[in-house]
């Protein structure tokens, strides 16, 4: 999976897309659940920070936050969008499924604008949510958000040409780059921004997070949720991003 790693921080130290990632600002969704879900003043890893998007508006509203990402530029690009907007918070890089952070370091962690599809592999999503497990404090928060791979959108036409040639070429037994279902891996040659991304179900996202020992306490498309829309069955049929928010269960 260390290929793959590298092809994401390939993409994510250009320049032009440093860059692309340099506004700050939370969504109403994400406004909404870390202010709900998190503790006024606790401290909040952002993994995936990016260039800071989340983490300045974030430390804004107090948070003691720590941003972390797996690439260099990025997290150089949110600190010093951070000393332009007068803000205090402590950065990092770092590999999702290796944290260097202390157990039960974080009353939350957030990862955010999809930044879990960029993990390679459905084990490298498992770790990071172990990973995250571990560096919560017991009743602790996880947000994070996704897209679907059987949502209704415009996409959904690409992905079915995707998943029917991976299934062609794996029954015949062909070689591919590609090992998992939903994944998307472009040539490094190319002056892209996602060179790897992978794409599955909500349901195997809800299995991970059971089988790490998380309760997911929340559910909903950010589309639903931002217009006041209570979850529903057709949460993952819905053509916008996913809302996870799983709970490290309390001591008792």
């Amino acid at each position: 999976m260390s290929v793959l790693k590298d092809l994401v921080r390939l993409g994510y130290s250009r320049s032009w897309v440093v860059d692309k990632y340099a506004t700050v600002g939370l969504w109403p969704s994400e406004d909404w659940a870390c202010t709900t879900f998190w503790p006024a003043g606790s401290r909040i890893l952002d993994l995936g920070c990016g260039a800071g998007r989340t983490t300045i508006p974030l430390a804004q509203k107090a948070y003691q936050i720590t941003g972390a990402d797996l690439a260099l530029p990025m997290v150089h690009k949110a600190y010093q969008q951070a000393k332009t907007w007068h803000v205090n918070a402590t950065w990092a890089v770092v590999d999702g499924t290796d944290l260097p952070f202390s157990e039960g370091s974080f009353a939350g962690v957030l990862f955010s604008y999809n930044g879990i599809e960029l993990v390679p592999r459905t084990e490298g999503k498992s770790r990071v949510l172990s990973e995250a497990w571990r560096v919560l404090k017991p009743g602790g928060h996880l947000i994070f958000t996704t897209h679907a791979l059987e949502a209704f959108n415009q996409y959904l036409p690409i992905r079915l040409r995707r998943l029917v040639r991976f299934l062609y070429l794996r029954a015949r037994r062909k070689p591919m780059p590609e090992m998992e279902v939903g994944e998307v891996i472009h040539d490094s040659r190319k002056n892209f921004e996602v060179y790897y991304m992978q794409i599955i179900s909500p349901r195997t996202y809800r299995k991970l997070l059971a089988q790490t020992g998380f309760e997911l306490v929340y559910y909903n498309s950010r589309q639903r949720l931002e217009s006041g829309k209570s979850p529903s069955w057709y949460t993952d049929f819905d053509a916008d991003f996913k809302f996870y928010v799983a709970q490290k269960p309390a001591l008792q």
